[in-house]
C-alpha cells in the first residue's frame, strides 16, 4: 500500500472506502479486512454509522483515519462551526483527521478560514477539497496561504480528468478519485473493453479499473457493501498492468462527466 505523508506525519492510504449510504456491519467489514481511511459526509446521513463501525471493529480511534466534508448550504450560510460539531457528535469523536469542502459552493473561501482556525486549534489534521478546478484554487489562494492537502474529484475510465490531475499534482495536491468504477449509473464494470483485460490477468473487471487508477498514482476511495468485495477492492498488489492495457483503457475517456459539473450545481 502506498501512503501519502502529510507535513503533520498523518499517512493517508492510497485507498479507502467510499462509504456514501452504507450501514455500521459494511463499515465494520471494511474495518476488519484491512481499510484504515473511512471516506464519509454530512451530506450521506451516516456518519452516526462510521462512528458505531468504528467502535464495533475493536480498532483504536487513531488506527482509522476519517475523512468527512461541509456541505454547500452549510458553505453560503457560514454555519461551518455548527455542522463541524454535528459531525463530531455523530462520529462520536473529538477529532477529524480530515476535513474536506464538499462543493465549492458561494462562500468557501470565508469557510476555508475557519476550517484553518479548527485545524490550528488541533480539531482538524488536515484540511483540503473536493471538486475544485483551478478557477476555484486561484479563489482560494487570495484568501489563504494554506495549500489543501488533497482534491476529491470525478476520475474514472469514461472521464478521466487527466488535466485537472496533473494541475494537483504540480502543485503538492493529492488527486483522489470519487466513484473510481464510475458509479452505479455508469455501468462501467460491465463495458466489454475489460473482458479480456480480466481474463489475461484473472482478475476482474472491478480490480483491472481500480489497479489502472493505483498505476496513473491516483488515491481513491471505492465504495462496496459487499465484504467479499471490499476484499477484491484493496487486494490489488499481486499483478501490475502491462502498458498497453493502460493505453487500452486510456482511450476509453469519452470526456463526458457522470455527476455535476463544479462550476455550475445547483444545490
Amino acid at each position: 500500500m502506498k501512503f501519502f505523508k502529510t507535513t503533520t506525519g498523518l499517512k493517508i492510504p492510497q485507498i479507502g472506502l467510499g462509504s456514501f449510504d452504507l450501514k455500521a456491519d459494511a463499515i465494520c467489514n471494511a474495518i476488519q479486512s484491512g481499510y484504515t481511511l473511512i471516506d464519509t459526509a454530512w451530506q450521506y446521513g451516516n456518519e452516526k454509522e462510521v462512528g458505531k463501525a468504528i467502535k464495533k471493529s475493536g480498532k483504536s480511534r487513531e488506527d482509522i483515519i476519517i475523512s468527512t466534508k461541509l456541505w454547500t448550504e452549510d458553505i453560503r450560510q457560514n454555519q461551518i462551526q455548527k455542522e463541524f460539531d454535528e459531525s463530531l457528535r455523530n462520529l462520536q469523536t473529538d477529532y477529524v483527521d480530515i476535513y474536506l469542502i464538499h462543493w465549492p459552493a458561494v462562500g468557501f473561501e470565508r469557510a476555508w478560514e475557519t476550517m484553518a482556525i479548527l485545524k490550528e486549534k488541533g480539531k482538524i489534521k488536515e484540511i483540503g477539497v473536493c471538486n475544485f478546478t483551478p478557477l476555484h484554487f486561484d479563489k482560494l489562494a487570495k484568501v489563504s496561504g494554506i495549500i489543501p492537502i488533497l482534491n476529491q474529484i470525478e476520475s474514472h475510465p469514461y472521464y478521466q480528468n487527466a488535466n485537472l490531475i496533473k494541475y494537483c499534482k504540480d502543485r503538492g495536491i493529492m488527486p483522489q478519485a470519487w466513484c473510481p468504477l464510475g458509479g452505479s449509473y455508469s455501468k462501467l464494470v460491465d463495458d466489454d473493453s475489460f473482458k479480456a483485460i480480466s481474463r489475461k490477468y484473472r482478475k476482474t473487471s472491478a480490480q483491472i479499473i481500480l489497479k489502472w487508477h493505483l498505476q496513473r498514482d491516483i488515491w481513491i476511495i471505492p465504495r462496496s457493501a459487499n465484504k467479499e468485495r471490499q476484499k477484491d477492492n484493496i487486494n490489488l498488489f499481486d499483478f501490475e498492468l502491462e502498458t498497453e492495457d493502460m493505453e487500452k483503457i486510456n482511450q476509453m475517456d469519452t470526456g463526458n462527466r457522470i455527476g455535476p459539473d463544479p462550476d455550475n450545481f445547483n444545490f
